[in-house]
């Protein structure tokens, strides 16, 4: 058995058409009962009228004959009666004496003379008539001073009447029911018309959840007029400001990145200049003393070992932030680089960094945004971290997703700023010292599908934590 839908997720488009037709069904009702009613007693007092004006007649014609027990009589008055009133449709006339036994009767056979006949008793004048019935039927004593002398039971014939109820009632559900669609097709075209708007308001909304926010079509916000029409220009002029917004924060985040890079090339300047002097130093032993061999291994060691730390450094940086390479997977060699990287930073504020790196072989996860997002939280440890102190790096896999967590013991990362990093937080950072280190390391990995969480342990510092999603099967062909 297929799912029953829950009235309350159906759209107003079709809530408001129901609506319309269960308040027509509910009205119509109403009145047609109401019409019925008012029928069935012009029916009724109609009916009554002509039922009494035959009694009168026949009254003032049997009565004498009663009188005179003219039996014949009494069966020509019934006869005379009925031919006169045949629009009245009498079916039956019976006239009986005062203890219920038949004068006479419009029917013989069935009511013979001297009959009884069985019915309620009559006090002066009675009449009986049901709203949809096919007979009605009326009484009237009569009487002589003193006593009763007879009763005349007639029944008519209300067919027709029925006949005439039914078919208004037949009219009434037909007219009620045609109004009732034809105003619930209306109520759905002019809800439709006026849903419209809304309807597109909420696809463009709806794609927003999905990818960047669209503005709506200029033709249709200039076609849209009143409060929709307002309301479209003001959500264009919304996408605008955030498409605005967006361009700075990228602007201000490439320019944060170039400023990283410019302090980090000064540094690295420093770090290449102090072994270039002991180069330089081992060159100048080598042409005064380059004859003994002693002191050309140690000149010549000196030598390669400064040009290998110089080549490593510049290598490292080279390859964190070339961006016309080739994606590649993640290694443990990217992880060592970070320390060498943060070294001159480490230095100048003494704090030593470590790292676990437990990465046995490479993992298919492009390598570049992920240095990128943890030299930023360690540059921003070490930057928190007291003098002395240490600020730990742990990189592992575990199971189906690459683990990292930066550990400083600083005092403690700010919630405005925990905000920011975890997504809690859609404010962009546009001022200078605003965060835009974080939010960068945010959208790295948002970017990936991975999510940071922000720890502060009870001894202290700040432990910020990165889980990026290993990439199934059927990522793999999207992935380096």
């Amino acid at each position: 058995m297929g799912r029953r839908l829950d009235p309350r997720a159906w759209p107003i488009t079709v809530k408001v058409p129901l609506a319309v037709a269960a308040l027509m069904m509910l009205v119509g009702v109403a009145l047609s009962e109401r019409v019925l009613d008012r029928l069935a007693e012009t029916q009724e007092r109609h009916l009554r009228d002509l039922a009494q004006s035959y009694l009168d007649g026949l009254s003032s014609s049997v009565a004498p004959s009663i009188l005179r027990d003219d039996v014949w009589e009494v069966f020509d008055a019934i006869g005379r009666a009925e031919a006169l009133n045949k629009s009245l449709r009498p079916r039956e006339t019976i006239v009986t004496n005062g203890e219920g036994l038949v004068i006479a009767a419009s029917d013989p056979r069935q009511h013979p003379v001297g009959s009884r006949v069985t019915a309620a008793d009559v006090d002066g004048e009675s009449f009986g008539f049901e709203a949809g019935a096919d007979t009605a039927s009326a009484a009237r004593r009569l009487s002589y001073p003193g006593r009763t002398v007879g009763i005349i039971r007639a029944t008519f014939d209300t067919t027709h009447l029925a006949a005439e109820r039914r078919d208004v009632l037949v009219a009434l559900v037909m007219t009620n029911g045609i109004m009732t669609m034809a105003l619930a097709v209306a109520g759905w075209l002019v809800v439709a018309r006026m849903m419209r708007p809304v309807r597109i308001l909420s696809e463009h909304l709806g794609a927003a959840r999905e990818s960047a926010m669209v503005p709506i079509d200029d033709v249709i916000v200039a076609r849209t007029r009143g409060e929709f029409g307002q309301l479209f220009r003001s959500y264009n002029g919304l996408v605008q400001s955030l498409r605005e917004r967006e361009d700075l924060a990228d602007r201000l985040a490439e320019e944060e990145r170039l400023g990283s890079l410019g302090r980090l090339a000064s540094a690295l300047a420093h770090e290449i200049n102090n072994p270039l002097g002991g180069m330089f130093n081992a060159l100048s032993t080598l042409k005064a003393h380059g004859h003994l061999a002693h002191v050309r291994r140690d000149s010549i060691g000196l030598l390669d070992r400064g040009l290998v730390g110089i080549r490593d450094l510049v290598r490292t940086t080279l390859a964190l932030y070339r961006t016309d390479l080739a994606k590649r997977d993640l290694t443990a060699a990217d992880v060592d680089d970070l320390k060498l990287l943060v070294r001159p930073e480490a230095r100048r504020k003494a704090v030593t960094v470590t790292i676990a790196n437990g990465l046995a072989e490479p993992v298919p996860l492009p390598s570049a945004p992920i240095r990128q997002a943890v030299l930023n939280l360690l540059l921003n440890a070490v930057a928190a971290a007291p003098e002395g102190s240490t600020v730990e790096l742990a990189v592992a896999v575990d199971g189906a997703a690459l683990r990292l967590s930066v550990r400083d013991c600083g005092p403690g990362l700010p919630d405005p700023a925990a905000d920011v990093l975890v997504g809690r937080s859609s404010v962009t950072p546009l001022r200078q010292g605003g965060g835009l280190g974080l939010w960068t390391t945010r959208r790295l990995v948002a970017e990936l599908g991975g999510a940071v969480d922000v720890a502060r342990p009870s001894t202290g510092g700040t432990v910020v934590s990165l889980a990026v999603p290993m990439p199934t099967s059927e990522d793999m062909p999207h992935v380096a």
